[in-house]
């Protein structure tokens, strides 16, 4: 299974995810929309202390938004539990059944042994299958949890921020207000604050789940039925653009047992690494190597081009990232009517988008429009 296939598996749990933090920021702006007039009339007679009123105002709408974003992620996730239960067998299965046929004729050879069950009916497989959907059932569930706490946070500091740059004089309020969802749609709603602090938006978060968890099933999977054919020798996948962590290991054939006089040991590579082979976001697989039945299918690769590729990978999901925070902040001031809110907004995707062309143009990559929609 290459590693196109594993996104695809993965992406209908990260596009939910998605659609749940687009609705929450669209909530948010509906909530300020209501009061967009005080801000108006802050700027028109000057007075100030006016800004007082609004955020009241704004305050008083706290406990009705966590109402609406309870019932977003509520009526959204549970699609996402559905999507979850199609990864995890798809995923699962899929995996096992590209090797089943190399290691079948291997145990019709007398190489390998012959397994007492076919794969669908194998008890270790489908306990491998059920405790990753409940992991990433689990792991979602928490996600919920934040994405409730930190959407009423987000608007705390957007009411905050504008209050706190009008009062000291810094911008005029409808611009404070500007400036403050602009910083939340660049940032969108944390799905995780880890120990350190950091916040993990939604994308970044889910996404790491999600592809960590198929890439874990995929390769656990494959394991138990290798363990029942007892295999041991294994040709790990490669592809332009591995991650660092990744790319000297590629393309080359390991000993799961660390036995074998001829190959080296799958220990001795990254594997284990968050960022090495088959950790969070890796795209490599696994296939049975067994001699004198199998053949070789990859090769290592240009390390060069290798890190041209990678680079440029990242460089347009940097892009993707900013042309889709564009769109939120414009469907943002769109809910509020900030007419100058919304032309500076446009400007500004536009400029984003302009970006992506040139990136294009210039490294012949495929654009994914995808990627860059809100949804």
């Amino acid at each position: 299974m290459d590693k196109e296939t594993l996104q695809k598996f993965s992406k209908p749990v990260s596009d939910v995810y998605l659609s749940i933090e687009d609705q929450l920021l669209t909530n948010i702006a509906k909530k300020l929309a209501k009061d967009n007039s005080l801000l108006v009339d802050i700027e028109k007679d000057g007075d100030i202390q006016k800004i007082q009123s609004w955020q009241l105002n704004q305050l008083g709408q706290l406990d009705s938004l966590s109402e609406e974003n309870i019932k977003t992620i509520a009526k959204k996730s549970g699609v996402a539990v559905e999507e979850i239960e199609k990864m995890v067998t798809g995923v699962g299965y899929k995996s096992v059944n590209e090797i089943e046929g190399v290691m079948k004729e291997g145990a019709e050879k007398g190489v390998l042994l012959t397994p007492p069950e076919g794969a669908k009916d194998s008890g270790a497989l489908k306990n491998i299958l059920s405790a990753y959907e409940q992991q990433a059932k689990s792991s979602l569930n928490l996600t919920n949890t934040t994405l409730i706490e930190q959407s009423k946070q987000k608007y705390l500091d957007v009411i905050n921020q504008t209050t706190g740059k009008v009062l000291s004089g810094v911008t005029s309020a409808q611009q404070a207000q500007r400036e403050a969802i602009r910083e939340l749609a660049n940032g969108g709603v944390p799905a995780l604050i880890d120990r350190s602090g950091r916040e993990w938006n939604t994308e970044a978060y889910v996404n790491m789940v999600m592809r960590s968890t198929s890439n874990n099933v995929a390769k656990e999977m494959q394991d138990g039925r290798m363990d029942e054919y007892g295999v041991d020798l294994v040709e790990v996948s490669s592809h332009a653009g591995a991650r660092p962590g990744c790319e000297p290991y590629q393309g080359k054939i390991y000993s799961r047992s660390g036995e074998s006089n001829k190959y080296p040991p799958l220990s001795e590579t990254s594997m284990g690494d968050a960022d090495g082979l088959f950790g969070v976001h890796c795209g490599h697989v696994q296939y049975p190597y067994i001699e004198g039945i199998s053949k070789k299918t990859y090769e290592p690769g240009n390390k060069k081009e290798n890190d041209k590729v990678y680079e440029q990978s990242q460089k347009q999901r940097l892009l993707e990232r900013n042309v889709r925070s564009s769109k939120r902040e414009l469907a943002m001031m769109m809910q509020i009517g900030d007419a100058y809110g919304i032309n500076d907004a446009e400007e500004r995707l536009k400029d984003k988008q302009a970006n992506m062309r040139a990136f294009i143009n210039d490294t012949g990559r495929t654009r994914k429009i995808s990627r860059e929609q809100i949804r």
